[in-house]
Parts: C-alpha cells; structure tokens; sequence
C-alpha cells in the first residue's frame, strides 16, 4: 500500500489541479493520493463551491484509488454529514423529502441505548433533521415532520440522550414551533402541548443537574416556551402548569449572561399577563 501523508488535513493548494478553460486542451492530468486526499479534506468546507467540486472530482475518479473508502472512514467525513449537506439546500430538500428519506432517521432517533457508538448515530441521525430546519425554515419541511411525529422521535434523545443530543432534540422543538404550521399543530390538542411542555420541564430539572449548565440548550427552552405562550390554549396551560424554575431564580446566572434568553423570558412573562 502507498505510503500516507503524516496529515490528511496538510495544506495542498500548491497541488490543485485546475479546470481547464474552453480553449485549452481537454486533456486533464490524473490526480495523485495527495490530491485525493485534499478533496476528502474539502468535503468539510463551509464553502458550497469547494464542496461541489470535491464531490465532483472524487465521484469521477473514484475507481482509480482503492484506498478512496477508507480515507472516506478515516476522516471526519461520515455518512451523516454528507446528508446533512443534502438536507441544508432546498435544490436537493425536496427530493429528500419526496423519498421519505427522514423515516429511514427515526429509529437512529429511537435507540433505547447510550453506549457511545450508538449516541454518535443518535447525534448523527438528529443532525440531518435539524439541518432540514436551518433558517429560513421552509414550512413545507415543518409539515413533513409534524405529519410524520417527528417530535415523538425526539423523546430518546431528551430522555436519555447525552448534552449535544438533548440540544438537537430542542433546537428542532423549537424551529418547529417558529412556524404557525408548527405551533398549531403542538397547541391544537392538549395532549400535543402538555407532551412537549413535560418535555421541556425535563430539560430544565436536566440543567440543574450539570455542574455547568449548557447556554445554548436553556435558551432553546426557553425560546419554545416564550413560542408556545402565543397561543391561546398553551398559555391557559402554561399559567396552570408554569415552569417555575424559570421565575425563581433558579437560572439567574444563565439569564444574566444570556440577553436573549432573558428576552424570551420576558416576553414569556408578558404573553402569560404576570406583569
């Protein structure tokens, strides 16, 4: 077997094989292992050119280098990036959606384990559905999920699910609920709200229970509720059944720190007419 670089993650710009222009010869020269390995590197660009072309670049010589899938193991390229890329743009969404892809996730979603190779498909399989909701959210999306209990499949992760899980598992509670599509949906049944309420009011006994409560997930708690409270019934029963930690103190130091989620918290507080 060849010999491999020390890194994957060296820099090969030197080594780019450039396209050639219309008047140039259509001869392109191959591409050596170091060139491969650049383009599994650039997979993880936060640039949708350079991701398209690697992808471009590897689809087409990928039978000139045995060596192609286990780069693909070996670096931080996994299957469930790859869908999440697909799931981000709207040009290649809807045929996602179409082919029911998301059901194929919910189970990954389920696992009753915690073991961590299994979370690690747990975490994957949330990250491809919270791509799908990355603003501006597409109502279409929304209603695919809430048609197929997407929220249900969040229950695993904010049970037993470990931090990064619980955070997905509520960021897309929360996209879910900033479309009227959504809120209608989690309000319209007292059963629907008062199953993501016992959700969020785990989340919150779960922050206590940290010895550094994590900013990002109490801010998507509260940004759910602060959502929740614009309807009618929710807020009948959100004033019958308050989230009390989030007015006694009990997260004074994550408010103070956090503009945002004290903005929620306020806007919370006004929409339940406590003031």
């Amino acid at each position: 077997m060849v010999n491999l670089p020390d890194s994957l993650y060296e820099d090969y710009t030197r080594l780019m094989v450039n396209v050639p222009s219309a008047s140039a010869s259509t001869f392109q020269p191959s591409p050596d292992l170091r060139m491969i390995i650049k383009w599994v590197d650039d997979l993880h660009s936060t640039i949708p050119s350079t991701v398209d072309f690697a992808l471009q670049n590897l689809t087409t010589h990928r039978k000139k280098f045995e060596i192609l899938p286990w780069l693909l193991w070996k670096s931080r390229c996994t299957m469930a990036m790859m869908l999440q890329c697909i799931t981000h743009y709207p040009e290649t969404r809807n045929g996602f959606l179409t082919a029911d892809m998301p059901n194929y996730f919910y189970p990954l979603m389920d696992i009753g384990l915690t073991d961590k190779p299994l979370e690690c498909l747990r975490l994957g399989a949330l990250g491809v559905i919270a791509h799908m909701l990355k603003p501006p959210v597409d109502v279409a999306v929304v209603r695919y999920l809430v048609d197929t209990s997407c929220l249900d499949h969040c229950t695993k992760a904010i049970e037993i699910g470990s931090t990064e899980s619980k955070t997905l598992a509520v960021f897309i509670i929360n996209k879910i609920l900033s479309t009227g599509v959504g809120l209608q949906y989690c309000c319209v049944l007292p059963d629907r709200f008062f199953f993501i309420d016992g959700l969020l009011k785990k989340l919150l006994v779960y922050l206590t229970t940290m010895p550094t409560p994590c900013p990002s997930l109490f801010n998507l708690i509260v940004g759910c509720y602060a959502k929740l409270s614009y309807k009618p019934r929710a807020r009948r029963g959100l004033r019958r059944y308050l989230p009390a930690m989030l007015f006694n103190g009990t997260f004074a130091s994550l408010l103070a720190k956090d503009p945002a989620a004290e903005g929620y918290r306020r806007e919370l507080i006004k929409n339940l007419e406590m003031i």
